[in-house]
């Protein structure tokens, strides 16, 4: 069963810190190069010198990246500018966004600490396969900060929103802050340290299954972290801090929740075009062209209606190329993933257009396998339609693929399935920010309830 517990947040004084836009940011995964400079640029204690702090080419065992981030961490602390709340409690945050279809939205959850539990538990469950370097990156993180900087973005089924419910009635009138985040979105952060409303959002966690949203490669690093601890300190006991780890959760109900695809663009295949691959895949798809007339804009709204209409027929992918102006819509031909098998077309996996991308287009028609895939420099992933078309015009990459965003039910049934998506098959949007709690993870400490 999943156990929540309250915790002391690290956040940031704001006697010390004129605006909080100014020092959080997204998650470390989703910063360009171009932002991490700009988020440096914006305040001396932006989070992103924690978080993401710069390579040096002089780097070396004492003078790195992870131990910079852990001494402007330390430092901070010392210095007042975050401040470690004195009790514990659930943090409700609320987050202001509009949708792909022009509608404000609400999306709210909650900050806790989660503790860790073995994916065999299948108390946890993940959609996604990893990357082995992200992985290795956050664990150096975690080794010399000692603090969870950024929470994993976890999903739990509450179809009558009980647990929302108890922290909304229990939240303290005022938020702890209230202010328009980096991507100019609105965020609300409420403190909840009712020790009854804390006692009951336990209770009524403690029958559901955790589904991890974003964060599979923060979760697997919890993991080894809690193991490489354990060995460490063996006279811990099993409530220590390093047992958990900082989670944002969020009901697979909420209203708010909306989830957006992420594309694929090919950046390295040179004097490779759309004829190309179309004359290796119409074995295996129905081909129609898309003229693009207008700005990106105007592009992205027809390739986002065109497979929205396709996909009610059949797995459809959209594909652009640098060597031409026209788009294409690609419709699976009926039974052609019958002739794949195995565990990562299995069930569910088989009826997600991004299985037939990864599997169909990327592995057996473009010939790159899982190693391959694995490495940023062959494959890049963006959520931002507009982005994308942008990079394929320019030349940056090649050829691109465009989907259609996986559904929170299918995230669920290959979860549940004990199956796993490819690498990106989700983008959960907006993403929850980093530096609006923080989570230490102090070996001498233990996770306790909400104070009276």
């Amino acid at each position: 069963m999943p156990v929540v517990a309250p915790f002391r947040a690290v956040r940031y004084n704001s006697q010390e810190v004129s605006s909080l836009a100014d020092v959080v940011t997204p998650p470390y995964d989703v910063i360009s190069h171009e932002q991490q400079e700009s988020y440096y640029a914006a305040d001396p204690h932006n989070i992103i010198r924690v978080e993401l702090n710069k390579k040096r080419d002089s780097d070396h065992a004492g003078d790195n990246r992870y131990t910079r981030s852990a001494e402007h961490f330390e430092r901070w602390q010392e210095e007042g500018v975050l401040l470690r709340d004195e009790s514990p409690a659930f943090y409700l945050s609320e987050t202001t966004y509009t949708d792909a279809e022009g509608n404000q939205r609400v999306r709210r959850g909650f900050f806790t600490m989660l503790k860790v539990a073995d994916l065999h538990e299948r108390t946890v469950l993940p959609h996604e396969k990893t990357f082995t370097a992200h992985k290795e990156d956050r664990f150096q993180l975690f080794k010399a900060a000692q603090a969870n900087i950024s929470p994993i973005f976890a999903l739990y089924p509450d179809d009558l929103n009980e647990v929302m419910n108890t922290l909304e009635q229990a939240k303290d009138p005022e938020p702890l802050n209230d202010f328009v985040d980096p991507m100019g979105l609105p965020q609300k952060l409420y403190r909840v340290g009712d020790p009854e409303a804390c006692r009951r959002v336990k209770e009524l966690m403690a029958d559901k299954v955790i589904f991890i949203a974003d964060g599979h490669h923060r979760y697997e690093t919890a993991l080894n972290y809690r193991n490489y601890m354990r060995e460490k300190h063996p006279e811990a006991g099993p409530k220590a801090l390093f047992n958990y780890t900082l989670t944002y959760l969020c009901s697979m109900s909420d209203p708010g929740l909306t989830i957006f695809a992420c594309h694929r663009l090919v950046p390295q295949l040179d004097g490779f075009g759309a004829d190309d691959f179309l004359a290796l895949a119409k074995p295996y798809f129905e081909v129609r062209e898309l003229a693009l007339t207008g700005d990106v804009e105007a592009a992205k709204v027809k390739l986002t209606e065109a497979l929205a209409q396709a996909d009610e027929m059949s797995n459809s992918l959209g594909l652009i190329s640098h060597d031409t102006d026209k788009a294409y819509l690609l419709t699976l031909k009926q039974g052609v993933m019958d002739s794949l098998s195995g565990p990562d077309v299995d069930g569910p996996l088989g009826k997600l257009d991004v299985v037939v991308l990864t599997h169909l287009v990327l592995e057996k028609i473009l010939g790159l396998d899982n190693t391959a895939r694995d490495q940023e420099h062959t494959i890049r992933y963006l959520a931002d339609m507009n982005h994308v078309l942008e990079e394929v015009k320019s030349g940056r990459s090649r050829l691109a693929f465009l989907l259609n965003p996986t559904k929170v039910e299918q995230v669920q049934a290959v979860a549940e399935a004990g199956l796993i998506m490819p690498r990106k098959a989700t983008y959960f949007y907006p993403k929850v920010l980093t530096g609006l709690v923080i989570n230490l993870l102090k070996p001498d400490e233990e996770a306790e309830g909400c104070r009276g």
